[in-house]
């Protein structure tokens, strides 16, 4: 790595220590505060925490690149190119292009009554039940209903993807658990298996193998649009719906102004993932010197972008740890921002949405316990979350 320019401090601070995972915000504060880049100890990278920084970052592509991959591990990184995440340029327009198709907003209209008449059923069946955990029978149902309705994959190794898609992000930090590797040796052999034989007729699997099939696309292409679909979009949306849970159940004034004025159910879903970011952070490097409000990146330096950091900035977000659902964050970064701005977003935001519409039609009270933070080196979110809903 290039010598440490002079305007960038050192900071002892381990981010990925267990109780900075479960509670990050003071070590973000500290990184903020030190300045608009820092040099971490641990692991060894340059890293930038505040959002106008972060935000300039994640849609400067052509200088800091994915290519290289975006974790601190080869497990993670290789190979290199040949995913939506980690790829740059003609490919990745050309992948990103091909995982859109399905998910954009016109097409996602089309299957929006599904996906709320699965989570109305789902919600009337939790209300007046008592004490349960939230995270494993609400904030999973509609995520993995989803993935398996309209990706249209086998009913084998359906109930390995949440383990696949939570050691694939756990993989990403600087070390590893074996019993993630194994994991996502799983994962990769059970991909390697589908073909146009064993995912449904019509659905977005079988229009990619389809489209593999005519030439349209390659098989390696197909295999790489299905990787995007199942892997990033399941915990991701599903921590995300339990930290919004808690939100709403822990302010109870918010949940009476979202009953009261349920036109705000598009502005509580952002301000919920724009507090509580799931994605704590990708990397990037550098391909020349980087420069940062006066602080220089080196070329060839691999940069740590804290989504969940940025989202938490007071030079940006005034009280930004408040939970306000009549906050404008239509500019939140925690679906990214730029080329690489998250595909799925669009399906989570109408995951969480008629998540919300089922609960104030349902005309019901909230209670949450104490939830149980995780340790995922590439998430921020629950395990568990003791939660009621009652008639109101």
């Amino acid at each position: 790595m290039s010598a440490i320019a002079a305007e960038t401090p050192a900071l002892d601070i381990d981010l990925f220590s267990d109780a900075s995972l479960q509670d990050p915000f003071e070590d973000y504060r500290t990184l903020r505060d030190a300045g608009p880049v820092s040099r971490l100890v641990r692991p060894d990278v340059y890293a930038i925490g505040r959002f106008a920084d972060v935000q300039a970052a994640l849609r400067d592509s052509d200088r800091l690149i994915n290519g290289e991959g975006v974790g601190f591990s080869e497990a993670f990184n290789a190979p290199k190119g040949m995913n939506v995440i980690q790829s740059d340029g003609d490919l990745h327009r050309r992948l990103r292009l091909t995982v859109m198709r399905p998910l954009s907003p016109g097409r996602l209209r089309e299957v929006r009554p599904d996906l709320k008449a699965m989570i109305v059923e789902r919600v009337k069946s939790l209300v007046g039940r008592g004490w349960f955990d939230a995270m494993s029978e609400l904030a999973r149902f509609l995520p993995v209903e989803a993935v398996s309705h309209f990706v249209g994959l086998p009913a084998v190794g359906r109930e390995r993807m949440l383990d696949w898609a939570a050691a694939a992000f756990n993989v990403i930090g600087p070390d590893q658990h074996p019993a993630d590797l194994i994991s996502l040796r799983e994962a990769i052999g059970f991909m390697a298996t589908l073909s146009d034989d064993t995912v449904r007729d019509g659905s977005w699997a079988g229009e990619l193998f389809a489209a593999a099939k005519t030439g349209r696309l390659s098989m390696q292409e197909a295999m790489a649009a299905i990787s995007a679909y199942v892997i990033p979009s399941l915990d991701t949306t599903i921590l995300a719906k339990g930290h919004l849970l808690a939100n709403l159940a822990t302010y109870p004034s918010q949940w009476e102004l979202l009953c009261a004025r349920p036109e705000l159910i598009p502005s509580a879903v952002l301000e919920g993932v724009r507090r509580d970011s799931v994605l704590r952070w990708f990397s990037r490097v550098a391909v020349e010197d980087y420069r940062v409000d006066g602080a220089i990146v080196p070329k060839g330096s691999r940069v740590m972008l804290l989504y969940g950091c940025a989202n938490r900035d007071e030079r940006h977000y005034e009280d930004p740890d408040r939970f306000d659902i009549a906050r404008d964050s239509r500019d939140h970064l925690a679906w990214g921002t730029g080329q690489h701005m998250c595909a799925g977003m669009h399906l989570a935001r109408i995951e969480m949405e008629v998540l919300l519409e089922a609960m104030v039609e349902a005309g019901v009270k909230l209670e949450a316990g104490s939830p149980v933070p995780g340790t995922n080196r590439g998430l921020y979110g629950f395990t568990s979350l003791p939660y009621r809903i009652e008639k109101a």
